[in-house]
């Protein structure tokens, strides 16, 4: 599949590279396939980008690379979509906004991904959580995916 984006160029990629978000992703519910691009310039950010449209990218972050404590309180009905067996790893996204000294995240709509199926939604939590989070300047340390046991869902 080729992707000409305007943040990297013209991609190459297998169909098997692609997640699924069957409902798409808040405000872009019409687009289903994204492609998850490491950013060459910060280990610590990836780029969500679709693969219908090559205007839209969007940065994301792994929330405990930044936040160690932070956990992800939602319905089951909201992982569903996500086809989870007992030894699925699920990662969990979010997205980043502002510029560069003025960075949050959204830690209030994450983005569910299972790594097995690659296939992915977007969920509002439960809990109070920001929808701007400012981001500290350095990550922690880099998150590896949950596995199934440790999502709670309500």
């Amino acid at each position: 599949m080729r992707i000409d984006s305007h943040r990297f160029g013209t991609l190459e990629l297998n169909a098997d590279q692609l997640f699924l978000f069957p409902q798409g992703l808040i405000g872009m519910e019409s687009l289903h396939q994204w492609a998850l691009i490491p950013d060459t310039d910060n280990a610590s950010v990836a780029w969500l980008q679709s693969a219908a449209r090559g205007d839209r990218a969007l940065a994301v972050i792994s929330p405990r690379a930044f936040f160690p404590d932070y956990r992800v309180h939602i319905g089951r009905r909201d992982l569903s979509s996500l086809h989870l067996t007992s030894g699925s790893e699920v990662y969990v996204m979010t997205t980043v906004a502002g510029h560069v000294g003025k960075l949050t995240t959204n830690l209030r709509a994450p983005l569910m991904l299972n790594l097995d199926r690659r296939l992915g939604c977007q969920v509002i939590t439960n809990d109070d959580r920001p929808m701007r989070q400012p981001l500290p300047t350095v990550a922690a340390e880099s998150a590896k995916p949950l596995p199934t046991s440790q999502v709670r869902a309500a």
